[in-house]
């Protein structure tokens, strides 16, 4: 017996020298096959030096080391295609463009899809266009409006202002990078877009509506861009940085889950081995560890998470008992546009002492029962001098879809240049 236990750990630390080989050989930008073909030579190559320490120290035949190499090689060869060779069955498909969809293209293969409310008939025409920023990173806007019939600021056209929705790269309708051979997604690759976006506007300055991470990408535009954004309207915004800010979570908007429903979300919150090889590998080489992990296979695990997630109340995103019945399935999420971005910004430095400097308006509006704390909120108040803070009673984290004439009555004269009803109005530095 205690042969047997020191050969089945000698393959086992073959197995582990193998995936080592498997994703730091990743850097010579091998393919696949290659990759796997270097890791079987080193799982033999390792077997062989580690089974036979393990026969001379239990005092067995060497000569047997070969059996137990031979069914270590084949049962390795079996059990790296089951898990790793073979990708899962491609079972969800992306959302299919909506009537009236158009596309910017920006060059170096960027095509961002977009929709345009235009400005009302009969009103001065403004200028500068409103532009909505989605939350995210790499969960776009146009699916989910469009399944919910919702259109965020669309009553500003009432004002003379053009809206514009657009899904971020990587994300929705829009193109994705090929990160085989492109650089990954950052924060100055979203902001370089939203510049792009301005440009081919022709609009000398802009209004930006930020939503959760939108709300973070609109601080990064107006910090590259201060003299093209003329007015800021910030709604359940994420960190003005992320290093700061560990867990934006409230305890308290996470709901109470069965033993069975913690159980069946905790097997989806467990990527396959095939993505965290995928994932390990992206260190030493992305051609190599996005040629075996695919966009639609990251895409896949995430949207199913995302889905169960948000039924079971992960975090809550309402003030009511149950979540709220307007809200869709995810749909054309982008698992790496939101992993790289998130990646990226937690090494940006410090952008608070810049914006203490600025004196843009800015409007920041949280519900009371949204997930994130309120003290990530608070601190655009803090930090920008141009800040009004509003915090909206019964709302979640998507105001316009519990509180939207409240929403309205207080975004509309802000946009205007008016005082902010003071029924809402709670805070000015």
């Amino acid at each position: 017996m205690r042969g047997i236990v020191a050969s089945a750990a000698a393959l086992l630390g073959a197995t582990g020298v193998a995936i080592a080989i498997f994703i730091i050989a990743g850097w010579t930008g091998l393919g696949v096959w290659p990759l796997a073909a270097l890791a079987m030579l080193g799982f033999a190559g390792a077997g062989t030096m580690l089974l036979r320490v393990a026969a001379r120290r239990t005092g067995r035949p060497e000569r047997g080391t070969w059996w137990w190499l031979a069914g270590g090689c084949v049962a390795y060869a079996i059990a790296a295609q089951l898990f790793v060779g073979t990708p899962p069955r491609h079972a969800l498909d992306g959302p299919e463009p909506m009537p009236g969809t158009q596309y910017w293209n920006l060059g170096h293969g960027a095509r961002l899809a977009y929709r345009k409310q235009s400005a009302a008939l009969g009103v001065p025409h403004r200028a500068e266009p409103v532009i909505f920023l989605h939350d995210g990173p790499g969960i776009p806007a146009l699916p989910a409006f469009h399944a919910q019939g919702v259109w965020p600021v669309d009553f500003v056209a009432a004002d003379g202002y053009d809206v514009y929705y657009y899904d971020q790269r990587g994300a929705g309708f829009s193109s994705r990078l090929d990160l085989r051979t492109q650089a990954p997604y950052s924060v100055a690759g979203h902001v370089n877009d939203l510049e792009a976006i301005r440009r081919q506007l022709g609009a000398r300055t802009m209004i930006l509506v930020g939503h959760g991470w939108g709300a973070t990408l609109a601080i990064n535009y107006l910090l590259a861009h201060p003299s093209s954004v003329s007015r800021l309207v910030l709604e359940s915004p994420g960190p003005l940085w992320y290093p700061e800010w560990s867990d934006l979570i409230e305890p308290s908007a996470r709901a109470r889950m069965t033993d069975v429903q913690a159980s069946a979300l905790a097997v989806l919150q467990r990527p396959s081995l095939r993505l965290v090889l995928g994932r390990m590998m992206a260190d030493f080489s992305r051609r190599s560890a996005h040629t075996l992990v695919a966009d639609w296979e990251a895409d896949q695990w995430w949207t199913r998470l995302r889905a169960q997630e948000l039924a079971l109340g992960q975090p809550r995103a309402t003030c009511l008992t149950e979540q709220l019945p307007e809200a869709a399935p995810p749909a054309g999420l982008g698992f790496f546009a939101n992993s790289y971005t998130l990646a990226d910004a937690l090494r940006l430095p410090d952008p608070r002492p810049a914006l203490k400097e600025m004196n843009v308006p800015v409007l920041v509006l949280r519900g009371l029962c949204d997930y994130t704390s309120w003290r990530v909120s608070y601190e655009y108040l803090d930090v920008l001098p141009g800040a009004r803070y509003v915090a909206v009673p019964a709302a979640g984290h998507q105001i316009w879809l519990e509180k939207s004439e409240m929403r309205t009555t207080v975004i509309a004269p802000f946009l205007r240049g008016e005082v902010v009803p003071l029924a809402f109005y709670t805070g000015k530095r």
